[in-house]
Parts: C-alpha cells; structure tokens; sequence
C-alpha cells in the first residue's frame, strides 16, 4: 500500500508540473499580447497628440492669414 500511495504521489506530482508548464506558457503568451498592445495604445498616443499640435498650428497659420488679408485689403 505505501508503494501505491508513493506511485499516486508522484503521478500526481508529475501532473501538476506539466499544468504548471502550460499555465505559464499561456500567461507568457498574454504577458506578451499585452506588451504589444501597449505599444499601440502609447503609439496612438503619440499620433493623437501629434495631431493636436497640427491643427493648432494650422489654426494659428489661418489667423495670421486672414489678419494679412485685412491688411493688404
């Protein structure tokens, strides 16, 4: 009985290891999705705030424009 209760031990044991593999297999994939991921969201960041910068530039350049239309007018 002690044999079979050693051998249900270490099949039980080996069990565990091999779902432990997978489950940290599978978080390393998400670990992974979520750095991509926030690569992106930080990319679009960057794009949305460049875009700001633009059209506030090009809303300044339109008043300077139309202020050198009433001059010259």
């Amino acid at each position: 009985m002690d044999k079979e209760m050693k051998l249900m031990v270490n099949a039980i044991l080996e069990e565990m290891g091999r779902m432990e593999s997978r489950i940290n297999a599978r978080f390393d994939k998400i670990e992974q999705r979520l750095d991509s991921m926030q690569h992106e969201l930080n990319a679009c960041k960057l794009e949305a705030g460049t875009v700001d910068i633009l059209i506030k530039k090009i809303d300044q350049l339109e008043k300077r424009i139309e202020e050198l239309e009433r001059k010259t007018a």
